[in-house]
């Protein structure tokens, strides 16, 4: 835990408590692949919804709606049709750690929340700006609230990705999702698993780097960007491939010295 106050700091009207318990469910929340079956009682999805539909969007359009999905069979079929995204792109692209995709593992959860974008709501957006843009801006706040809610309350979440294709077409036909939403966002949410199983240990490397974060220091600039810290290429390309989770080095991967070029 980190604090930015102390004794000495003269701010007004900052409550160092109320900042240290946003802080440490921020720090707290973390993605997760493996749920335990136990049902989620409805007041807490009630509760974490109630958070999320505070978001802040784009001309205040609150264009979410959601969809809670319980059904285990359905759930299980939502997950093997978003889990087809990737049938072709894992030859596409062979150096993306597939083993942490979120998507095949949303039928483990015991709830599904399916995050609808009413695209009506792009008409109050700026003609001079991209309305599909904010409209998924918007809804990525709202999600991001639902997990810390979801935190607080002890349960475990994560966040696949569908954003169109025959695998949204389907899910929305699967549920009776009108045409004029977005069917981007799927969030598994549940318990925990934490038994260790080959699946975890498999997945701890990834679990482990996905902690991390970049320092204040290599990240803020006051008043005028600092270019004597800029990152080089060729450390931009050794973060990529030592500190993100979707990476792996193989016999196939480019050397170091050739990625940063590019």
């Amino acid at each position: 835990m980190q604090s930015h106050f102390g004794k000495e700091d003269s701010v007004q009207a900052v409550d160092p408590a109320a900042y240290q318990i946003l802080r440490d469910l921020a720090a707290q929340r973390r993605s997760v692949r493996r749920f335990k079956p136990d049902p989620v009682p409805r007041v807490l999805i009630e509760s974490i919804l109630d958070v999320a539909r505070l978001a802040p969007s784009a001309a205040n359009s609150q264009p979410w709606e959601f969809m809670v999905v319980e059904d285990e069979d359905t759930r299980r079929r939502i997950a093997r049709t978003a889990a087809s995204l990737f049938s072709d792109a894992r030859k596409r692209d062979p150096s993306f750690n597939w083993s942490i995709a979120v998507q095949p593992f949303l039928g483990q959860a015991p709830v599904l929340i399916v995050v609808l974008g009413d695209r009506r709501m792009m008409d109050a957006y700026p003609s001079i700006l991209r309305g599909n843009v904010l409209l998924r801006q918007s809804l990525s706040i709202c999600i991001y609230g639902l997990q810390l809610a979801a935190t607080s309350l002890g349960l475990a979440t994560a966040w696949g990705t569908l954003q169109g294709g025959s695998p949204e077409a389907e899910i929305r036909e699967m549920l009776g999702i009108p045409d004029i939403f977005t069917v981007d966002h799927i969030v598994p949410v549940g318990y925990p698993d934490e038994s260790e199983t080959l699946r975890a240990v498999a997945l701890a490397p990834a679990r482990n780097l996905a902690a991390l974060r970049r320092p204040l220091v290599d990240i803020v600039h006051w008043g005028r960007y600092d270019s004597s810290r800029v990152r080089s290429a060729q450390e931009a390309a050794e973060f990529i491939w030592t500190q993100t989770v979707t990476r792996v080095r193989s016999r196939s991967v480019p050397p170091r010295d050739e990625l940063s070029s590019r």
